[in-house]
């Protein structure tokens, strides 16, 4: 059977030699000198959020709406503006990931083994087609097929308007992989998908077939545990680049046409990157952030003083650098030189989760079910 390795091992919440704990979460100290302040626009309960459970639930928005889902199968719809709710569905389904956008409806994945398409309007279901193993990315659409990825190594194509299966690609998992899954990417008329194996593929959106493949990160080491090389950092398509990055320490930029590789450097990460300008921003997976030169590679700064304190995929949001933690906080960093330059916490749990960014709001959802839309300020001096 395989296995998957929760995550908390690896950010060192838990783990521990003897009676000595190791990769303690580093403590925070106050902000020495702030330059933002947060306030909160308005905030919102979604459920039982991801009910204990590990689960790649985050906002969706989507012009003037919002949609957020928890592990319990509530689905709920609020206006960008002040936060009024639009619908509520109670689906009795156990949600993992999503929701993510198809074509007037929103797209969720379960522990069960399914996809299911609510009404984006109404909330009301459409469809639920059953892949027989745990969906933890956000599905998407392209034209007329929805793309969902499952933890077993397979990448399944669905019909848009019925959720019938039209093609399937498979790489089998290995033995033991981080519980986690990067989202598929669309480009023209394609889907891009990290697996588990070290492998990044390009499918064609219509019929599954492989259109490139690359490698990032070949499997080393003795154990299971050394041979982990999964492409879990959330993908990022800028300018026809591919940014990815592996736990098994590469990351990678391909051309997102060809798969041809451009550059990469040591560098392990299970969440993701953003990039500003000519500066790609990447969180470790010992939860230290790095700005690097987006042409070569080259590291300008590092910042440390977050370590092991589970940090999410960076966002970009109004000139600064913001990453969620373990413990619900979010900390804004200044791009110049990884400054910490402000710091809120809208829930009292972890967010697992990138913060999604609208406009001037910045939107965030923890993983007890709060939902808050945030705004941010410059401190006068």
């Amino acid at each position: 059977m395989r296995q998957i390795l929760l995550l908390s091992l690896f950010l060192g919440l838990t783990a521990c030699s003897g009676n000595k704990v190791v990769n303690k979460p580093a403590e925070l100290t106050p902000v020495s000198q702030a330059e933002l302040r947060f306030e909160r626009a308005w905030s919102k309960r979604v459920g039982a959020g991801a009910d204990g459970k590990y689960a790649a639930l985050a906002p969706l928005i989507v012009d003037t709406r919002v949609f957020a889902a928890d592990a319990k199968g509530r689905v709920r719809a609020f206006d960008t503006g002040a936060g009024a709710t639009l619908w509520t569905q109670d689906t009795g389904y156990r949600f993992v990931a999503g929701p993510g956008m198809g074509r007037d409806q929103i797209l969720l994945g379960t522990l069960d083994g399914e996809v299911v398409a609510l009404d984006a309007v109404t909330g009301e279901q459409r469809w639920r087609a059953v892949v027989d193993a745990e969906v933890l990315a956000a599905p998407v659409q392209d034209r007329g097929r929805v793309v969902a990825r499952t933890v077993d190594g397979r990448v399944v194509g669905l019909d848009a308007d019925t959720g019938d299966a039209e093609w399937e690609f498979n790489r089998t998992a290995p033995a033991l992989t981080l519980r986690g899954l990067s989202n598929p990417i669309l480009r023209s008329g394609s889907v891009i998908v990290g697996l588990d194996t070290g492998h990044v593929v390009s499918l064609d959106t219509r019929t599954g077939e492989v259109e490139w493949e690359q490698l990032i990160r070949e499997p080393t080491g003795r154990s299971e545990l050394e041979r982990i090389v999964d492409v879990d950092a959330q993908l990022l398509l800028d300018d026809g680049r591919l940014f990815t990055a592996s736990y098994g320490g590469e990351l990678v930029v391909l051309s997102a046409i060809t798969g041809r590789e451009i550059w990469r450097r040591n560098l392990r990460s299970y969440t993701g990157m953003a990039i500003q300008g000519d500066q790609l921003y990447v969180t470790d997976a010992d939860g230290k952030v790095w700005a690097l030169d987006v042409v070569s590679g080259a590291a300008i700064w590092d910042q440390s003083e977050l370590a092991y304190r589970g940090l999410t995929q960076p966002a970009w949001y109004r000139g600064n650098l913001v990453v969620g933690d373990y413990e619900g906080y979010l900390h804004a960093l200044s791009p110049a030189d990884g400054r910490i330059v402000g710091r809120t916490r809208p829930g009292r749990d972890a967010i697992l989760t990138a913060p999604r960014v609208q406009g001037e709001r910045l939107y965030v959802l923890a993983s007890d079910g709060t939902l808050a839309a945030l705004e941010a300020t410059p401190v006068s001096r």
